[in-house]
């Protein structure tokens, strides 16, 4: 075993460790000597690999989200999912991913991927707003969205429509609507508006693509 693949592999033993006795014991918990022991290493050997327990715990937390954000593209690449079926996707890979984090970590871990770390934060905010940029193009190109509105304001519409979940939850609890129901009103809504408007043809078009996607 050559040098460059043994460092490899006692890098990836520690994020391993770590990773478990996060699991185990929550990140604050877990200090830095015990990740270095269920490693098999010393101390010293730690520093080699980080400064500190908290440059491992910030990458553990970047791979995460890198791998969330490599499952949410797949998502917006798919040929054969509507633009409505690709926003609810991200949604949904979202949320499941923070509750697995959170079990796997702890909530710290979930704090530091949201809010306390200006590099994760970048590198969050960079591949989200790639994933909607192959959203917004595709609606562009597919005539879903009127030429005339900027992509900005497309951007805070989907980020709206995105928050329905909370509400959704509510009315369902009243008994006022079947998922079903709701789920085919606010479809309606994200296309075609309050007032209901679209063109005929595109109407059809949605329409279309919408049954293929259920055969």
């Amino acid at each position: 075993m050559n040098r460059e693949t043994k460092k490899a592999l006692t890098k990836q033993q520690l994020i391993a460790s770590a990773t478990a006795l996060f699991r185990e014991n929550g990140i604050h918990n877990t200090d830095l000597k015990s990740i270095a022991t269920d490693a098999g290493v010393s101390v010293v050997t730690f520093y080699k690999y980080f400064d500190s327990k908290d440059t491992l715990v910030r990458e553990i937390a970047n791979d995460e989200l890198n791998n969330l954000f490599d499952r949410i593209m797949a998502i917006a690449d798919s040929p054969d999912l509507t633009i409505l079926d690709k926003i609810k996707a991200f949604a949904t890979i979202t949320a499941t991913a923070q509750k697995k984090i959170a079990t796997t970590y702890g909530p710290e871990m979930v704090t530091l991927l949201e809010t306390d770390d200006s590099h994760i934060q970048a590198v969050a905010d960079t591949r989200r707003d790639a994933f909607f940029t192959t959203i917004i193009e595709q609606g562009r190109s597919e005539g879903f969205f009127n030429a005339d509105v900027s992509t900005a304001a497309i951007r805070v519409y989907i980020d709206m429509f995105m928050s329905y979940d909370r509400q959704k939850t509510i009315a369902l609890a009243q008994g006022e609507i079947d998922i079903k129901t709701i789920d085919q009103q606010l479809e309606q809504l994200f296309f075609y508006g309050l007032m209901g408007y679209i063109n005929v043809d595109k109407r059809a078009q949605l329409d279309q693509i919408r049954q293929q996607n259920r055969e």
